[in-house]
């Protein structure tokens, strides 16, 4: 766990946090369909992160994006405290910043996903933008998940940014932004399934 005496003497940071099996657990499926519309597999977050396509076969969101079965789904209580702790700082300091990054697209309804989250346990989730990396077409969930980052980085200079993620893919790939922004320090969380974190490096 980071201590919070280090998220308070930050100044300018971005902290970037998934969902799935990052902040909650959730029994979602992303199913793959032939084109007779059959289930080939059901994909978890954390499978779907590096799933590749067969060309005819397609993804069927259904789970993934229904609210009511997000509602379901169960906190992972240190990594609720991690966010909490970093959302915290921006009242000390102003240029800090927490958002929520995210591979699902919209969820059928917002406000009861937002409300799951926050009953959970996240606090000031009206001050927490939610990314859906989703809703953008074409390529991977790590590539996509960038995007996001990098319209952040390019109106403000952070100094750091922090992303949290289950998946080292995604890690691996926001380690990369590096090259883009050599000011600014980049570190890499990989969040276990009970919570606990660990420096990522590639």
């Amino acid at each position: 766990m980071i201590s919070f005496r280090e998220y308070i003497t930050e100044n300018s940071a971005l902290h970037v946090f998934d969902v799935d099996d990052t902040l909650v657990h959730s029994d979602a499926k992303i199913h793959v369909r032939d084109k007779a519309g059959n289930t080939v597999k059901a994909l978890t977050p954390a499978e779907f992160n590096t799933h590749k396509l067969h060309p005819d076969h397609h993804y069927d969101y259904g789970e993934f994006r229904s609210s009511a079965v997000f509602s379901k789904s169960k906190p992972i209580h240190k990594m609720i405290r991690t966010i909490n702790a970093a959302q915290s700082t921006t009242k000390k300091n102003p240029d800090n910043k927490v958002i929520i990054n995210t591979a699902r697209a919209d969820l059928d309804n917002k406000d009861k996903f937002l409300k799951t989250l926050s009953s959970h346990g996240i606090k000031h989730m009206d001050k927490i933008h939610v990314h859906r990396a989703g809703n953008i077409p074409g390529g991977d969930a790590a590539q996509k998940k960038l995007v996001y980052i990098r319209q952040h980085m390019d109106k403000h200079p952070y100094s750091h940014v922090r992303m949290y993620d289950d998946s080292k893919e995604n890690l691996d790939a926001f380690l990369g932004l590096k090259r883009e922004y050599p000011k600014t320090r980049f570190h890499a969380y990989h969040v276990s399934p009970d919570g606990t974190m660990k420096k990522h490096s590639n």
